[in-house]
């Protein structure tokens, strides 16, 4: 990995993945099955909207955790300038080699970046929030996002609802994802310096995940 593209390593890293070939062949297999084909198609339908929206006035992205860079080709085709944040030495060898440096990939905890203040346009935080089972976990991450964007942040987050509640009372299966009351998630947008500009379902009443465009307030 060139080494002028990567800021001063954090002292720990993560071991999601172990080789560049594991992250290829997750790439391959996650949205493999039709259901996971139609919610990815719905995703990138409604980040290509919004980057449509705001690339008029917006050049550079921070992606972060980038993962295996599922939007990278979404944000290049609009004409941002990209850098990919994460933990995982080898998701961003494997971004670095896809896009043949098209793309400036850095070592970096979304909670704690090597990014200077209002440093981007637009910062993109996609699927890990339902990861987090806080909500000072939630507020820490936006918070440091809040930081290092001029204006916008792109999140997802699990939003809670009487369906999902049901769901969960009957169902026989553990709850892996962390579902926010859309109450508390607006109090940790307001509270981490942002407000909703706008928000979209992925799949309304089918799926709880949703994206938001949010604003920093000034």
């Amino acid at each position: 990995m060139n080494e002028n593209n990567i800021a001063k390593h954090p002292k720990r890293y993560s071991i999601t993945w172990k080789s560049v070939e594991s992250v290829e062949k997750y790439s391959q297999n996650r949205y493999k099955h039709l259901d996971q084909r139609w919610i990815s198609w719905r995703e990138k339908r409604i980040v290509h909207r919004i980057l449509i929206r705001l690339k008029s006035t917006s050049r550079t992205l921070l992606d972060i955790p980038t993962g295996y860079g599922r939007f990278t080709e979404i944000f290049l085709e609009n004409g941002f300038s990209v850098t990919n944040g994460d933990l995982n030495l080898y998701a961003l060898e494997y971004q670095r080699k896809r896009h043949h440096g098209s793309t400036r990939v850095v070592v970096s905890d979304v909670n704690t970046t090597p990014f200077r203040e209002n440093e981007f346009d637009v910062v993109f935080n996609f699927r890990l929030l339902q990861h987090f089972k806080t909500d000072t976990e939630r507020r820490t991450t936006l918070s440091e996002l809040c930081r290092v964007t001029k204006h916008w942040a792109v999140v997802s987050v699990y939003i809670e609802s009487s369906l999902h509640k049901l769901n969960q009372k009957f169902s026989s299966r553990p709850r892996k994802m962390t579902m926010a009351s859309i109450e508390d998630w607006e109090n940790e947008v307001r509270e981490s310096g942002f407000r909703i500009a706008d928000s979209w379902w992925v799949l309304r009443f089918f799926h709880a995940h949703k994206i938001f465009l949010l604003e920093k307030q000034t």
